[in-house]
Parts: structure tokens; sequence; C-alpha cells
């Protein structure tokens, strides 16, 4: 499966999840702000990926990644994301516009970030260490 025939199937799964047009799911569209997915439709797209390409999300996946390489305390400060930890997220998330991390950002902002190409992205990922993960049982 190529990127394009990856975005085509992810855009659908988003269309269909949220209940809007297919055109109305461009790759920069924030998925709550633009498109009107809830922390549920969130929930249900992960379910409905997981199913359509046979792969598996963590819960928080993306926000794990930036906690990677910091302890808790330094991620979050007084309930605020630090500015370290908003560097690690504009490193996870390059697609997505660099003033959305300014100013105070909580933990329960972090989805507000994303994008459909995030979700693109994501799954292009899952997809190639799976593929990755089958060739080596292989050998």
């Amino acid at each position: 499966m190529n990127e394009e025939e990856i975005a085509a199937k992810v855009i659908v799964c988003i269309a269909e999840t949220v209940g809007v047009k297919e055109e109305d799911v461009t790759r920069d569209a924030s998925l709550i702000d633009d498109i009107g997915a809830d922390s549920l439709d969130l929930l249900d797209l992960v379910f409905r990926l997981e199913q359509d390409f046979d792969i598996r999300i963590s819960r928080g996946e993306i926000e794990s990644r930036a906690k990677e390489t910091m302890p808790e305390e330094d991620f979050e400060v007084d309930g605020y994301l630090s500015e370290k930890a908003k560097e690690e997220l504009r490193k996870s998330l390059p697609e997505v516009d660099g003033s959305k991390f300014e100013g105070n950002l909580r933990k329960s902002d972090i989805p507000r970030l994303f994008t459909v190409l995030t979700f693109i992205k994501l799954v292009k990922e899952k997809l190639r260490v799976k593929c990755y993960s089958k060739i080596k049982q292989q050998s």
C-alpha cells in the first residue's frame, strides 16, 4: 500500500467516524478544531484505524513519544506543558503549525494539535514496522 492509498483510507475513516464529507478532511485540518471531532471520536477513530489497517495504536502514543526523553516532572509544570515538553511535541508533530505550541498548553490540549496528516503518518509508520517485523520473522 503506497502513501496515497494510506492517506485516502485514513481520510475515509476520519470522515465516517466524525460524520463529515471526505472533501472536508484535508491533510492539514485539525481533527478537533477544523473537523469537529471530540474525544470519543478520536477513540473511535483509533479503533477503526486499527481494524482497517490491522495495526495497534497505543493510547497516548504521541504524547508518550514526546515524554520518552524527559522525566514526568520536566514534562508538566504546575499543570502546564514545559517549554521542553512543547519542543519535544514540535519534533514529534512537525506537521502542526508552530504557533499552536505557543502560550500555555495542558496535557489535555495535546489532542487539539492532531491533524489528519498526524494520523496518516502514524498509520504509515505502523505499517512499515509491521512489514519489517514480518520480513524479520521470515528470515
